[in-house]
């Protein structure tokens, strides 16, 4: 049988149809459908990865192929998003595979410096001790800007008279998202599980209550908005906390400490989201009447959907906000974006910015570790925290160099 070597497009059109089919296959997969589908095809793995790598599709930066283990975490394409209008066009979304996911990539040629998009966050609580701020009315109950003694006090929450804000519309967001139900005026039984996370000095038990609240919320409004919100959440990488730390040196040992904080935590939880909530001194309505849909109303509260939320909100975080585009960008050592926040005094909100010239069709990608650090360091790192194992370019090759470009763009001093 007589064998041709397929020109480049029309090999990559297969490869791409292959993946569309299937998008957790990895390049030797690939290759075994090619030769399946056309025999007479002469093609090598090598040069499969290759025209991968140039679509944007190639198997990288991920464990070796497989069935996916409880810690790996998964994401999805949050179909509820239009990439296309917050990007204005420069950026698209595809599933790479089952273990990776989601990644974002250029549209076109862009050069360095471009911003590609600003995103203010789906889920914030800043760092604890800003938060200590916020309670004492220091700072906004919603960007955590530090507030001046004596002024702003027009933004105030009228409910509990604590929770000031940098503007009315910070104080408005807030009340949308969480303040409506945190507010300890309106529900003062939620006060215990605020104060246990405070003492445990708990971020993540803080932000799955933000969570919570948001999903609530989405629930009071409408069922589209609950459908919504589920859907942004379902999209985000997700792996439960168990399984996170079940990966630490430390487990064995901390291990049932551990879920006692979070049978604890859990437990004042319900507590706070079960109260009834005192009615608005001004129209005479509860914060929250809705009951939950039946589907949700023992899964939501169970300890295995509670340990998701937190270990979804310590993967995803970026300085304590959930970022339903951002969250898609994966991870390299040596990063083509940078991110910025582009409010003054605050991380509220984050700007995604190209540290070099990227070409069409290119990942975009950042760090999630200090790229200064050598390869072992990132590699333990990333593991732990990530649950991955790094195979890009500097992790893999022999020159584990952070070029002077990069370091530049994010504004580090070489080491």
């Amino acid at each position: 049988m007589a064998t041709i070597t397929p020109e480049a497009p029309v090999l990559t059109e297969l490869i791409a149809k292959i993946k569309k089919a299937d998008p957790g296959l990895g390049i030797k997969k690939v290759l075994a459908e090619i030769q399946t589908q056309e025999p007479t095809w002469l093609v090598s793995e090598k040069r499969v990865k290759k025209l991968m790598d140039q679509a944007g599709i190639a198997v990288a930066n991920a464990e070796p192929e497989g069935e996916l283990d409880p810690s790996i975490p998964v994401s999805h394409i949050d179909t509820a998003v239009d990439i296309n209008a917050l990007t204005n066009g420069l950026v698209k979304a595809k599933m790479i595979n089952k273990v990776i996911g989601k990644g974002l990539f250029a549209t076109q040629e862009l050069p360095k410096g471009k911003v590609l998009f600003t995103e203010f966050p789906f889920i914030y609580f800043p760092p604890m001790k800003r938060y200590n701020m916020v309670m004492k009315g220091d700072a906004c109950g919603l960007c955590a800007r530090t507030i001046k003694a004596g002024g702003l006090l027009s933004c105030v929450c009228p409910s509990c008279s604590r929770i000031k804000y940098c503007t009315k519309a910070c104080r408005e967001t807030s009340w949308d998202s969480s303040h409506r139900f945190e507010c300890f005026g309106l529900n003062p039984a939620l006060k215990d599980y605020v104060n246990f996370c405070v003492e445990e000095n708990w971020n993540a038990g803080m932000g799955a209550l933000r969570c919570y609240e948001r999903i609530l919320i989405a629930n009071e409004t409408s069922s589209e908005e609950l459908t919504a919100v589920l859907k942004h959440f379902d999209a985000f990488a997700t792996v439960s906390q168990e399984e996170r730390q079940k990966r630490e040196t430390s487990w064995d040992m901390m291990g049932d400490q551990s879920r006692a904080v979070w049978e604890k935590a859990l437990e004042l939880l319900i507590k706070g989201c079960k109260y009834p909530l005192k009615t608005l001194p001004k129209s005479g309505t509860s914060v929250l009447t809705k009951p939950l849909p039946d589907h949700l109303k023992d899964s939501l509260f169970s300890m295995d959907t509670y340990l998701k939320f937190v270990g979804r909100y310590n993967i995803n975080n970026q300085d304590g906000g959930l970022y339903l585009l951002h969250s898609s960008l994966n991870h390299a050592c040596t990063p083509n974006t940078v991110i910025d926040h582009p409010g003054a005094g605050t991380n509220y909100g984050v700007s995604v910015r190209l540290a070099r010239t990227i070409k069409r069709d290119e990942q975009l990608q950042i760090t999630y570790c200090d790229p200064r650090w050598k390869r072992d360091t990132r590699q333990q790192y990333l593991r732990t925290e990530y649950m991955f194992t790094c195979k890009c370019k500097r992790c893999t090759g022999s020159d584990d160099t952070l070029s002077e470009e990069i370091a530049q763009s994010l504004g580090l001093a070489q080491e």
